[in-house]
Parts: structure tokens; C-alpha cells; sequence
């Protein structure tokens, strides 16, 4: 028989709880205590929640945990936790905790969990829930982090996020902000690389009308459009030394000046900032000033590359397949999730991104195949005969520049529909011009 088990101390939540799952059709079990729990418990649950902490004991959920792997090995148990119990929490999902809520809970996120473990249709390609906001924990690695994201989210501490490239850290970082106290406030982003060094202190703090050449009238920079919320500092090796010091003032003080005025403004915000980094390199290096690095990794979250989390590769594809729209939906073969499982994912997570894109316009709505991803197999090359005089050796990047500027003046400078003929995501289209200057 299918059914939820739910171990709480609390009668009244758990009464609340108990109520809200069997409104969707679904038999609960309900105990007060692991004892109550356990008496009986013969059969495996489909779903558990289980509170942290029981009768005043922080450990007395981690126990239950453990005790329900032990004895159901695949079964899916979900912690419930109230806010500042962090490292009780890691440990659970590093013991195979599914996710952890807290608490007061959203009924709509227990809603939907639940519903996802009693799906009808057993289907293999059906498109599994991320829990944590797109986030999908499957691998060990990915638990830890996941924790911390989720205690990360409730305080007002700031956060570095680190991971290489394509690993989500924006992802993370909004997360984060909607996970928390400030999600009714503005989410800023600010990808430190890519602001022009002489204009990087206008952006970050405004400046007023005169205080440079082409400064026309006052404009109002970054800290002050995420006052009230949080403001994501991405690739913060990136940014400049000097504009480290102001940042740091700036987070001690919650106090800016605009560029060219002598007028402090106080600004509310929270930090989250990242790096692709190494942080010993960036620290040793003088990219990162270290006391700037200990006060904005209070939560220090690194995640891990996608080829450290295999069992994350299918549920994350089969997501961005979802997600990347088509009237007619896809599935994955056997041989291409095969494949899938074995690409090493250099690019992480916006590599699959764009594979996944790639393939479901290949596939036309069809089933994706070996052949619809960018990494399949080459056919064989063939022997031509010695008279046959060969091509000359071409360079692969002077080839790349080559075809994509073909492609444009195909299609008359349509980047769109250049990206189709090369068989690209338009994303990718614009990087690789950035990349050339052929922008």
C-alpha cells in the first residue's frame, strides 16, 4: 500500500500537514515520536517527512533518518526543520535526505512533492521535479551544497557562491533571494567582467548629472535599484582592487556616495557574490582582497561540476527539455541517455542547456537520438587515394570563423536563423561572435 509517513512531535502541524496530504487522495501515517513510528512499520512508505528536531533533541530526526535508510534503502525522507539549525541540517542531506522545508512550511511546495512521488504514470522519460528552485540533489555532491543554500537563505549573512562556469551559481543566488526574508524585494544581478573598468563605479553606485564627461543627468546605480533586496556580484575576482575597498565600506557601513557627490546615502541590501575561480589562486593572486573574502563568505557554497554528479545528468536533461517549449514534447533514447551519462560536461549545466536545445530542434518533436547531440560520433572518415592531392591543414578556429560568417551572410545577418543552419542554440551564436569579433 502506498502511503506517506509523517514524524512530527508537533500535534497541531502535524494534524495541519497530515490534513493537507490527504486532501490530495493520500493515506498518511502519523506519529508524534520514532517509537510511535516504528511500531508496525512493516511496509515501505512512498514518502516520509520527518521533523529535525523531537522532544527538544536536534539529533532526535537525523536518528530517524538514518534508522528509515537503514531499513528502506531507496526511500525518499523529506526533513522539516525551523530556522538556525544548519549544521544538523547539512548532515541530513548529507545521510541521503531528499530535501528539507522549512518550517512555517509552503503547503504549495509540500503539495507538489508529494504529488510527484505518486504520479499514475510510471513513465521513465517523464520529467522529474527540481526541488530546490531548478536545482536537482540527486549526487552526494549536490546535497551538502543544497543544505547550505537552503540555511543560506534564511539569514541576512552574505554568500559566496564558487563553482566553475555553468554550474548554476546565478541559479543558486536567485534561490537564495526568493528563498528569502527579501523575496519581495528587487533581485539585481551585476556580472562584474563584463563593465567597462572606467564605468564600473558609476554602475555599481550611480553618479549625479556633471561628475564625469557624458554624464548628462544623475543616474541611479545598482546598490540603490536592490535596495531592500539583494544584490548578486558575479565573478567578483573580476572586479577591480579599488572598487573592492569601496564594496567592503560599503558592507560595513551600509553607506554609499554617488560618483561626484559628497552626500552618504544609506543602502539595505544582501550580498550574494561568485566566483569561477579557485579561491586559493584568486586570494594568493591579489584578485581577491582577503578581507573583502571573509566578509562576503559567511556561507561558503560550492557546486560542484555537473561530471562530479552523474546521477543528476538525466533528471537536469529531461528538465531543460521541458523547458525549452515545442508543441510536441520529446523523449530521450536508451542510447542517448547513455551518451548523455558519459559526456564529460566541460561547459557543466549550460552546456546540457544548449545540447538539449540543439537536440529537440533536431528531433522535431521525435525521440532524441545519439545523432541529435553535438558530441555524437563523426562517421568514419574515408582513405582517399594517394594521387588524390589532399586539402590543405586549415586551423578548426579560423574553420569555425569561417562557416559562421557564411552562415550570416546566408541569411542576411539573421542570427537566428544562422544559429539553426549551424546547428546552435542563438545563445551560443552570440558568444562565438563576441568571441571572433565578428559582432
Amino acid at each position: 500500500m502506498s502511503y506517506v509517513l509523517l514524524i512530527d512531535d508537533d500535534d497541531a502541524f502535524r494534524a495541519m500537514l497530515a490534513e493537507t496530504l490527504r486532501a490530495l487522495g493520500l493515506t498518511v501515517r502519523d506519529a508524534p515520536s520514532a517509537e510511535a513510528a516504528f511500531r508496525d512499520l512493516d511496509d515501505p512508505p512512498t514518502l516520509a517527512f520527518v521533523d529535525l528536531r523531537i522532544d527538544g533533541d536536534d539529533e532526535a530526526g537525523l536518528e530517524i533518518l538514518l534508522a528509515l535508510r537503514e531499513r528502506f534503502a531507496q526511500l525518499p525522507v523529506v526533513m522539516l526543520t525551523a530556522y538556525g539549525e544548519v549544521t544538523t541540517a547539512v548532515a541530513a542531506m548529507k545521510a541521503g535526505a531528499l530535501d528539507f522545508i522549512e518550517k512555517p512550511v509552503n503547503l504549495e511546495r509540500i503539495r507538489a512533492l508529494a504529488q510527484s512521488f505518486f504520479a499514475p504514470d510510471d513513465d521513465p522519460n517523464e520529467t522529474p521535479p527540481l526541488l530546490f528552485g531548478g536545482i536537482f540533489p540527486g549526487d552526494p555532491p549536490m546535497r551538502e551544497a543544497t543544505a547550505l543554500l537552503h540555511a543560506a537563505a534564511a539569514t541576512e549573512s552574505p554568500v559566496l557562491i564558487t563553482g566553475e562556469s555553468g554550474t548554476g551559481k546565478e541559479l543558486a543566488a536567485a534561490f537564495i533571494h526568493e528563498n528569502s526574508p527579501r523575496k519581495d524585494g528587487p533581485f539585481v544581478c551585476v556580472n562584474c567582467s563584463a563593465i567597462p573598468e572606467a564605468l564600473v563605479e558609476s554602475e555599481m553606485f550611480g553618479n549625479v548629472a556633471g561628475a564625469f564627461t557624458g554624464a548628462l543627468k544623475a543616474r541611479e546605480g545598482r546598490f540603490a535599484a536592490a535596495h531592500g533586496g539583494t544584490l548578486f556580484l558575479d565573478e567578483i575576482g573580476e572586479m577591480a582592487l579599488p572598487l573592492q575597498a569601496k564594496l567592503l565600506r560599503v558592507l560595513q557601513e551600509k553607506t554609499f556616495e554617488p560618483v561626484g557627490s559628497n552626500k552618504s546615502r544609506q543602502v539595505d541590501v544582501r550580498i550574494v557574490a561568485a566566483t569561477n575561480r579557485p579561491l586559493a589562486e584568486a586570494l594568493e593572486g591579489a584578485q581577491l582582497r582577503e578581507d573583502l573574502y571573509y566578509r562576503i563568505s559567511v556561507f561558503h557554497v560550492h557546486l560542484p561540476p555537473l561530471r562530479e554528479r552523474p546521477a543528476d545528468i538525466l533528471p537536469l536533461a529531461l528538465q531543460l527539455l521541458s523547458q525549452t517549449g515545442g508543441a510536441r514534447p520529446v523523449s530521450l533514447s536508451p542510447e542517448a541517455a547513455d551518451m548523455l551519462r558519459q559526456h564529460p560536461w566541460p561547459g557543466n549545466i549550460r552546456e546540457l542547456a544548449n545540447a538539449m536545445e540543439r537536440a529537440r530542434f533536431l528531433a522535431r518533436g521525435g525521440t532524441i537520438r545519439p545523432t541529435h547531440l553535438p558530441f555524437a560520433p563523426a562517421p568514419a572518415a574515408v582513405a582517399l587515394p594517394p594521387h588524390v592531392p589532399q586539402a590543405p591543414v586549415v586551423p578548426l578556429l579560423q574553420m569555425e570563423q569561417q562557416l559562421i560568417a557564411n552562415a550570416l551572410r546566408e541569411t542576411d545577418g539573421n542570427r537566428t536563423e544562422a544559429a539553426k543552419r549551424l546547428g546552435m542554440s542563438r545563445r551560443a551564436l552570440l558568444y562565438k561572435l563576441k568571441r571572433y569579433g565578428l559582432s
